[in-house]
């Protein structure tokens, strides 16, 4: 992969990751979060280790550390962060949840400062407040009152909440003591998360008698196709182009975001989410910029 095909490749990360959030609105009208990350763990988690044996044959057996790693990722990223999201999308917009989506790098960066000791400079700093003031922007719909009345809406605080788990997912990968390549990580932590996951979703979503859900049933696949994919070819993007590069480039995710949302939900694009769009890419910019 060159630099035009690693940023051309990006563009589509990108707009497979946004329309995650459209289509997910869409197919938690028809299955329950648990069923929707089930299924997709269900099929990504043997699809990648197909891939990982063939791309990325290991020279040693696994070991007790790299299924710790499973679980926990599985745990943490699968089983928490992306159920909790699904079933904050139950109560908010797509285009609220992109937005404060968005703003996740800036939780790690400060978590980071504050458990590894990460340096954070005044741009840094200035990029968080940015960050923070989109959020508020957000959840309060643009509206001071909302804020002092403290009526949030509830889909935007589990959505919130989805992002401890994220940031868990992202400390505890930096630090974590596996030495697999990416995919093989990617493989166990689904692997993992499907055997939660999987009979859950059957005890309390009872998702058999929905089987004629197609939608549902679409969105399941489209998480576990082009939302991995997207991931595997992420980690290619930042080999050839580098990381600083790669993560820049998804500061366009909120816009795009608001696009898709518009387009294939319908949604109404208010000026407190363009604006929470602008200040949440540029605040994301600049508290990831070497301090």
């Amino acid at each position: 992969m060159n630099d035009r095909q690693a940023y051309a490749t990006l563009l589509l990360v990108i707009l497979f990751w946004a329309g995650n959030y459209p289509v997910g609105k869409l197919g938690i009208g028809d299955l329950g979060p648990l069923t929707l990350t089930g299924g997709r763990a269900l099929l990504a988690g043997p699809l990648l280790l197909v891939v990982a044996r063939l791309a990325a044959p290991l020279s040693r057996p696994l070991a007790r550390a790299d299924y710790i790693a499973f679980a926990i990722l599985g745990g943490t990223g699968l089983v928490t962060n992306t159920t909790l999201w699904y079933w904050g999308l139950q109560y908010t917009t797509a285009l609220n949840a992109g937005i404060l989506g968005a703003a996740a790098p800036i939780f790690v960066s400060v978590a980071s400062a504050l458990l590894f000791g990460d340096r954070l400079g005044s741009r840094n700093w200035l990029g968080i407040a940015l960050t923070v003031l989109a959020v508020l922007i957000t959840v309060a719909k643009g509206s001071v009152g909302v804020l002092l009345a403290l009526t949030m809406n509830r889909g935007d605080l589990i959505i919130l909440l989805s992002q401890v788990a994220w940031i868990s997912y992202s400390l505890y990968s930096r630090a974590a003591a596996s030495t697999l390549p990416p995919v093989w990580v990617m493989a166990g932590a689904n692997l993992a998360a499907g055997l939660v996951l999987v009979p859950l979703a059957l005890l309390v979503e009872r998702p058999w008698e929905d089987w004629r859900a197609w939608r549902g049933w679409l969105v399941v696949l489209y998480g576990a196709l082009p939302v991995t994919l997207g991931h595997l070819w992420f980690y290619q993007i930042v080999r050839t182009i580098g990381a600083g590069r790669a993560v820049t480039f998804l500061n366009l995710m909120p816009f795009a975001v608001l696009t898709l949302a518009w387009l294939l939900v319908g949604e109404t694009i208010h000026a407190y989410h363009v604006i929470g769009a602008v200040l949440v890419a540029a605040g994301v910019y600049l508290a990831t910029r070497p301090a």
